[in-house]
């Protein structure tokens, strides 16, 4: 019961829709370059599957094809780390998808 309601404010605190994708991605923290796969994004983020010696709070900037242009450059920051990747969150949320 008690993993039921954890998983309501997880979903609570999400404000915008996921889109799950594959897609490759360079992205660059305090001024190096590293590539991954975008695994899901929204209006308000991106989770990158990717390796490396990140931390949250880091400042990132991605740039990757969407319906507004082949190359819309995102900046953010690293909210999230796990095993598999990197949770980013937009400076300013914008188009996706």
């Amino acid at each position: 019961m008690g993993g039921s309601s954890q998983k309501r404010s997880i979903k609570e605190k999400r404000q915008n829709i996921r889109h799950y994708c594959t897609k490759p991605i360079e992205f660059f923290v305090e001024n190096r370059s590293f590539l991954g796969f975008i695994k899901n994004e929204s209006r308000g983020g991106l989770f990158i599957e990717t390796r490396g010696p990140f931390a949250v709070g880091q400042a990132i900037t991605v740039t990757y094809p969407t319906p507004l242009g082949p190359d819309q450059k995102r900046t953010g920051k690293i909210v999230k780390l796990s095993p598999e990747g990197i949770g980013i969150q937009f400076s300013w949320p914008g188009y996706c998808k």
